[in-house]
């Protein structure tokens, strides 16, 4: 009789607990329907619309936008928002893709895949090459080396990288300083823009040049703005959100990029560093205003495109001869006046620097808008600024780091 006794509460007790959750789960599912259909001022993430012609033009890039009034209010602005922010980065994204091309659109696969022919560019497409040709000059990073950095990616996507890796695999070593060797030709690519008026391009690609990728079996497109690529189409589609009084959120993308809306106060971006081969928070960065900030790393957060072989980093970031990275850990700068650009090439130029030079570049790139700063391989817990912004970042003490001038 006990028994029974017992086991009855048992299937009581499991009843009353199943009611419990159910009105929980109901409660819960009731609250988040009333947020989706009641909204209130704050930030929203504004999702780019769908587009079967461009499946992936808004992969990798986030908008958040603070939007006030009522509820309905709210809900019609988030509509118009997500329409702008489709209509500008779809239109800019089409336009700087090196490899896809688009029906209705002229873009840089088309220029790519007309050598030697003159072809006029859209307007935004022209002012982007126009302004990465002056940036790039002397920096060493070049747009030109579409090719060379194709084979690294190659590389760096493989499900088993280290067989293919150059420093043990005998054919990609000589894949890749077949078209480092052929690069150094000054006329084996060139990018020449011969109009303003006309917005007429011209890609000159050598027959010697031909022949290696040819014989090495690579196709790839010629100019490729690489990471360029997400400063200018932020810097597009930011232009086109405050020409349409959109003034406080902010732009990002996972490679690394942030620009703030020109009213957005308050921003944090974490950086981070290394102790013992495993990222750590190295340091905090505040931005708001309508600065904008790049921030690239050697080493994965669990992404695809890194991997270690030998305690040598191999990342998407590689030098014009596209080594593995023996020196920098993290690179940042962070432009006072919104310079996405400038702030990404400050970064590509460490990147792309000798050992050597390395840690004197932060004061030679940095100016009174724009910091540069950088975490050694060699010193992974300090952090390396420019003496003007020696103040910028707030290091980390609980992991160990601190901030030096060089």
């Amino acid at each position: 009789m006990k028994d029974n006794e017992a086991s009855g509460k048992h299937v009581t007790l499991r009843v009353i607990l199943f009611i419990l959750a159910l009105v929980v789960g109901i409660g819960a599912f009731g609250i988040g329907i009333y947020h989706i259909v009641n909204r209130e001022t704050g930030y929203y993430e504004i999702k780019a619309t769908a587009d079967e012609t461009a499946p992936l033009y808004a992969k990798g890039y986030t908008f958040y936008c603070y939007i006030d009034g009522k509820s309905d209010e709210i809900k019609s602005n988030m509509t118009k928002l997500g329409s702008l922010y489709s209509e500008s980065l779809g239109r800019i994204s089409r336009l700087l893709d090196a490899e896809q091309t688009y029906d209705g659109y002229i873009n840089l696969a088309t220029l790519n895949r007309r050598p030697n022919e003159d072809v006029v560019l859209p307007a935004e497409l022209y002012e982007a090459l126009a302004d990465a040709l002056k940036r790039t000059e002397g920096t060493g990073f070049s747009i030109c080396s579409g090719t060379l950095r194709a084979l690294w990616q190659e590389l760096l996507y493989l499900e088993e990288p280290g067989e293919f890796d150059p420093a043990y695999n005998a054919d990609q070593a000589e894949r890749m300083q077949a078209v480092k060797e052929a690069l150094l030709a000054p006329d084996a690519v060139r990018l020449e823009l011969s109009d303003e008026q006309t917005h007429s391009a011209r890609i000159t690609v050598s027959d010697a040049y031909r022949a290696v990728l040819e014989r090495c079996e690579i196709e790839a497109p010629f100019v490729d703005l690489d990471v360029l690529r997400d400063a200018y189409a932020l810097r597009y589609v930011y232009r086109k959100l405050t020409e349409n009084g959109v003034t406080k959120g902010y732009l990002k993308t996972e490679r690394g990029l942030c620009i703030m809306l020109p009213e957005t106060e308050n921003g944090a971006v974490t950086i981070f560093g290394q102790i013992d081969g495993k990222p750590v928070h190295a340091a905090e960065l505040s931005i708001g205003h309508g600065d904008a900030c790049c921030v690239l790393r050697s080493f994965s957060l669990g992404e695809a495109g890194y991997y270690e072989t030998d305690g040598i980093l191999r990342h998407p970031w590689p030098g014009p001869e596209a080594e593995p990275n023996r020196q920098l850990l993290t690179a940042w700068s962070v432009s006072r006046t919104g310079d996405i650009v400038g702030a990404t090439l400050n970064v590509l130029t460490l990147y792309a620097a000798p050992y050597d030079e390395l840690r004197a570049l932060p004061a030679s790139l940095a100016t009174k808008q724009t910091s540069v700063a950088l975490i050694a391989a060699d010193a992974p817990q300090t952090i390396l600024v420019d003496a003007q912004h020696e103040t910028e970042a707030t290091p980390d003490g609980e992991n160990g780091y601190t901030v030096t001038v060089p």
